[in-house]
């Protein structure tokens, strides 16, 4: 097993960031605005890094809690 197949986490996964970008795209044309070309792509992106850092930081801020004393 000298090869590996090059694994990408479920973040990075196309897959997700084109139902966000649909999602996106989606949203927008019903509401009326036209997005530029790869706009919905690069907010996908931007909404799913958003996401996984309030993700972090609310594991961090229970973790803290939980190292606390309990009331």
């Amino acid at each position: 097993m000298s090869t590996t197949p090059i694994e990408k986490s479920a973040i990075q996964s196309l897959t997700l960031k084109s139902a966000a970008a649909i999602a996106i795209a989606a949203a927008a044309q019903r509401v009326g605005i036209v997005l530029p070309e790869g706009v919905a792509q690069e907010l996908a992106g931007a909404f799913i890094d958003l996401v996984v850092t309030f993700g972090l930081i609310g594991v961090a801020v229970g973790r803290a809690r939980a190292r606390g004393p309990i009331v």
